[in-house]
């Protein structure tokens, strides 16, 4: 039995993928309060960025994703799947920066979700229903990033400089090595934290990404001590209890402080907590279903 009845068309589905994925974009840019992040309170540590512009960015990408999954149903991972995808991609990327006047708002969740929406759509076309987990969709996403992509750009991204300085992983080896950020760092905290308001349970685990990843986001506008102090305030909420304990929020509110202090934002750890959000909303829906 597929994962979805044999009479529902793809199209559906693809509609389906392409509107989680937004949805999760809106549901992570809305989340308040994040530290040096875009929130319903304001800008963050962004002089560039705003609410609006993030949510008509998140917007703006329906076709895109919409796209992707169409492409990838019934298909396997392969270096023709690969490019085709990395093409989309980059055309959305396009679409992106003339909804935000050549702002780059989300060219790293496209990375993301953009791989995951291919997954996601290769995988519920053609697997049994026990088979659509998180850790599956995000070692097929790996699997498909393994493949080389003649047409990339030849351009050093701010991510590539900073793991060339730090020696720490990019978002395309995150990517190659099926996401293990959110596999076991993310996944592990949505599970613990589950009996939690659904909006501590979320900043719950961006605060585990926080804690655990070297958000390379951060490193760009700083340096590695920075990082570091971030990553063990972070972690220190989580080792009293995490933000369901009203005496955390005092530390909560030292690290907000920090990061405006230094001018930094964990943009990385927030475009994998508006990917754990897809997958959850993938599963809720196409799992036993």
């Amino acid at each position: 039995m597929l994962a979805y009845p044999q009479t529902q068309k793809a199209e559906k589905v693809a509609l389906l993928l392409a509107q989680f994925a937004v949805g999760a974009l809106l549901e992570e840019v809305r989340l308040t309060p994040k530290p040096g992040l875009v929130d319903l309170r304001g800008n963050g540590c962004h002089h560039d960025l705003t609410l609006e512009l993030m949510e008509r960015s998140a917007l703006s990408l329906f076709s895109t994703f919409y796209e992707i999954a169409v492409f990838a149903t019934g298909k396997q991972p392969s270096q023709q799947v690969r490019e085709q995808l990395g093409l989309i991609g980059r055309k959305g990327e396009k679409q992106m920066l003339l909804a935000t006047n050549g702002v780059n708002t989300h060219k790293g969740a496209i990375w993301a979700l953009g791989l995951i929406t291919g997954a996601a759509a290769m995988l519920i076309s053609n697997s049994l229903d026990n088979e659509v987990t998180g850790d599956a969709i995000l070692f097929l996403a790996g699997s498909i990033a393994q493949h080389n992509d003649r047409f990339v750009p030849v351009l050093e991204t701010n991510g590539e400089k900073v793991r060339r300085r730090y020696l720490v992983r990019s978002a395309k080896e995150e990517a190659v090595k099926g996401f293990p950020s959110i596999r076991k760092i993310a996944f592990a905290a949505w599970d613990k934290y589950g009996k939690e308001d659904e909006d501590i349970r979320r900043l719950n685990v961006l605060l585990s990404l926080i804690a655990f990843i070297d958000d390379t986001c951060i490193l760009n506008r700083s340096y590695m001590q920075i990082l570091t102090n971030i990553k063990q305030s972070a972690k220190q909420i989580l080792d009293n209890g995490g933000l369901g304990i009203a005496a955390n929020w005092k530390l909560y509110i030292q690290l907000e402080n920090y990061i405006q202090q230094y001018w930094v934002s964990p943009g990385g750890s927030a475009d994998l907590l508006a990917a754990t959000i897809f997958i959850h909303k993938i599963l809720e829906n196409f799992k036993n279903n």
